[in-house]
């Protein structure tokens, strides 16, 4: 009978209760999809980091040695400063007088806007039509022949290349700035840096010049208007005043509007008193004894509801253990039908209190919203003369204002526009740096390191993230906190679907005491691989992983295809090896193995006798080449293993337990299959084989939360088909097991045979 496909997918992780005493999954290791991933362990990043640490180191290496390289051979490029002074008092606005408030710069502002003006194409084209940039080879556009103008486009292109030369910083707390310019030659660098100085102190004088002269001109003109404009808005303010009886209009409108605002207080209260109310009452209508038990109305029905609940309690307690018939249980009964008579009372009454304020709490908000109406009406009557009286004075100080400081601009234009007074100076000219400033080779190494170290560190830790197979104790460990008693390599192409040969048996034993001493130490360290030395320790990790003896054993996996089997056979193989009488079961009646793996019949087995169709001495073989290995096949599929299994293992397992120290249960995939679960807590010891890089987590941790429920005693994880691209510990271990292989192969000195 062929094994249905698994579907991963399918296998999910799925709550199960922990059985009493057994150790709990972390919660972090709960990880169905892709929850968990945020609440991942430190550790784990550090074990990502340590597993890809040489490829981390390559492509820091290579990133570091290119772009130095990089470095080295660009050209050299030098840059000048030159320190330029701003007087903040020397550039005021029209009517400003020294630090007086009003709508002068901040400092912050001054510095920004000059730095901005330095990059500016006013300044930067004098600069290079003074210079003849446009002659060097670094700012040259394409295509300039010997014309003495340039195109537009040309021009264009050489004022962009300049720009991005320029730059300009700002000391901290200072009213300094640092004008730098960037050039292949020191010279034309500090040169460019200068004259870009000289031409921003002389175009910021000429601008402000004719900013004064101009605004001077154009206010006397606007003079004339203000004043005529000044008298017509002061003769229309006292013809009002006059005409409406109107002089201070100010006192009595304080009392209409605080009249006005004591009744829209008095309506925001009822306001609030009403949703209030209305709350409760659409609790009280909609009849919810919950809801209306929460609100604040109801918290007297609390009590009552309480004792309810309580009785009800008592009640039911009553019924299970007494019954329906009994009188204290009649008695009640009556208790709780008058709780329940007496809150629904009380519910009423309540209920009946809220309608009556809900009612009385609209009629005042009517009356205060009606009285609000006429009091607006009285304050918009008196407004309609106010804001005329105070549009007509407020016109009339304006434009009094206005001319009055009209009249002070011009005089300060006038004085302004007659002084040379220079806000910007030169304190410190550009001077020729001979050391460059770009390329910097160490500097870009450092950063080139940096950076590249927290990519590839970046990209690492993301790669393992978005993994979710396993494929390191480290990590089945961490996540599940269960220990892993192995790691099996590969085993070799020549030694798959055979069994190898472990332990000194009797065989071994015999050919010591006779002349074939020699040839049996060959054959025992021809087949030395590390597959074998990983059974045998796998062997030693069991025995010592229990405190009392361990003598049954269930192997089994999350799915198929993980290599149980083959580890149950060389397992089996080792008990048995060592001198020990052993026993292997073979209990996948779904998709069977062992008579495969040891070239035996499968017409009798655990299927025959667990229905009982014949004796355990019909069932039981003796291994080939196995001393003291005996084993049971798994028989003819039967329709249903998982009840066979419940039905007579327990018994025959007691039988097993009389005859062999050690019993090997070969078991199905838990995940898929209900078979695992019934055996599960009839050993002493489950071991969970987990196939390294392709098992899921999600799948290993359904499988141990299943064994968890089924009260089985996990002993730990055999990680299986580990591999040199797993990591640098398993290329050191497959690298050690090719050596020893091949040091066994070799003659030993003078020609001889070589003894271990």
């Amino acid at each position: 009978m062929s094994q249905p496909r698994i579907d991963k997918q399918a296998l999910a992780p799925r709550p199960a209760a922990a059985p009493p005493g057994a150790l709990p999954l972390p919660a972090w290791a709960d990880l169905s999809g892709e929850a968990g991933a945020a609440e991942m362990p430190f550790s784990f990043y550090l074990m990502l980091v340590k597993r890809y640490r040489w490829r981390i180191m390559t492509f820091v290496m290579l990133v570091t040695a290119l772009t130095t390289l990089v470095a080295l051979v660009l050209t050299k490029q030098y840059r000048s400063t030159a320190i330029l002074r701003i007087d903040p008092n020397g550039i005021r606005t029209v009517g400003e007088r020294g630090n007086s408030s009003g709508i002068s710069m901040s400092a912050h502002r001054l510095l920004t806007t000059e730095s901005d003006l330095i990059t500016s194409p006013a300044v930067v084209l004098t600069t290079i039509n003074e210079l003849r940039l446009y002659r060097y080879k670094e700012f040259a556009p394409p295509r300039l022949g010997k014309a003495a103008a340039l195109t537009p486009a040309q021009m264009n292109l050489v004022l962009k290349s300049v720009t991005g030369e320029i730059s300009v910083t700002q000391p901290l707390n200072s009213y300094l700035l640092d004008v730098s310019f960037r050039s292949f030659s020191p010279e034309l660098s500090a040169r460019v840096a200068n004259s870009l100085v000289h031409n921003l102190v002389r175009h910021d004088y000429n601008t402000r010049l004719r900013a004064l002269i101009g605004s001077s001109r154009s206010m006397r003109a606007e003079l004339t208007g203000l004043r005529a404009k000044m008298e017509r808005s002061q003769e229309a303010l006292v013809q009002y005043e006059s005409t409406h009886d109107v002089l201070n209009p100010e006192s009595k409108t304080n009392i209409m509007v605080a009249r006005l605002g004591q009744v829209n207080q008095d309506l925001g209260t009822a306001q609030t008193q009403r949703f209030a109310l209305q709350a409760d009452y659409e609790i009280v209508k909609s009849g919810n004894l919950d809801a209306l038990i929460a609100s604040d109305r109801g918290k007297y029905l609390l009590p009552l509801y309480t004792r309810l609940l309580n009785d009800r309690r008592h009640l039911a307690r009553m019924g299970e253990v007494y019954g329906p018939n009994y009188p204290l249980y009649r008695q009640q009964q009556g208790l709780v039908k008058n709780d329940s008579h007496v809150l629904v009372r009380q519910e009423k009454h309540i209920a009946r209190q809220i309608r009556s304020q809900y009612a009385m709490a609209r009629v005042r908000e009517r009356m205060l919203r009606a009285e609000l109406q006429v009091q607006k009406k009285r304050m918009d009557f008196f407004n309609l003369k106010a804001i005329r009286y105070f549009a007509l004075k407020a016109a009339s100080d304006s434009y009094t204002k206005l001319y009055y400081q009209l009249q002070q601009r011009i005089q300060d234009a006038t004085v302004a526009a007659n002084l040379h007074a220079e806000s910007l100076r030169l304190i410190s000219p550009a001077r020729p740096e001979q050391i460059p400033v770009f390329p910097r080779p160490l500097l870009t190494a450092f950063l080139a390191f940096v950076l590249s170290t927290f990519l590839a560190v970046g990209c690492a830790i993301a790669y393992g993230v978005m993994d979710k197979s396993i494929s390191s104790p480290e990590q089945i460990e961490m996540w599940f906190q269960i220990p892993v008693l192995t790691s099996l390599p590969q085993v070799e192409p020549r030694d798959k679907g055979k069994l190898l040969p472990v332990g000194y048996g009797p065989r071994l034993l015999q050919a010591e005491a006779g002349a074939d001493l020699n040839r049996a130490h060959e054959k025992s360290k021809a087949h030395g691989s590390a597959f074998r030395e990983s059974i045998l320790a796998l062997h030693s990790a069991i025995m010592l992983s229990r405190d009392q003896d361990l003598h049954t054993l269930s192997i089994t996996s999350a799915i198929p295809s993980e290599g149980k089997s083959t580890v149950a056979a060389n397992l089996a193989a080792a008990f048995a090896g060592l001198g020990s009488r052993t026993v292997l079961m073979d209990l996948d009646m779904r998709k069977p193995s062992m008579h495969r793996q040891f070239k035996i019949a499968n017409r009798r087995g655990a299927s025959s006798l667990l229905r009982g169709q014949c004796g355990l001495d019909q069932v039981l073989v003796d291994a080939p080449d196995v001393p003291n290995l005996s084993l049971i096949p798994a028989g003819p599929a039967p329709s249903s293993p998982t009840e066979l299994l419940h039905l007579g293992l327990a018994d025959w397992l007691e039988q097993l337990r009389i005859r062999y120290e050690y019993i090997l249960l070969d078991c199905p995939p838990i995940l898929g299959f209900a078979d695992t679960l019934a055996v599960a807590n009839l050993v002493e010891g489950c071991l969970l084989v987990v196939r390294a890089g392709e098992t899921e987590r999600q799948l290993v941790s359904a499988s141990l939360r299943q064994l968890r429920s089924a009260r089985a005693q996990i002993l730990g994880v055999a990680l299986n088909n580990v591999h040199e691209d797993l990591g640098s510990y398993y290329s050191y271990y497959s690298h050690y097991y090719k050596y020893q292989s091949t040091a066994s192969e070799e003659p030993a000195d003078g020609g001889g045979s070589h003894e271990e």
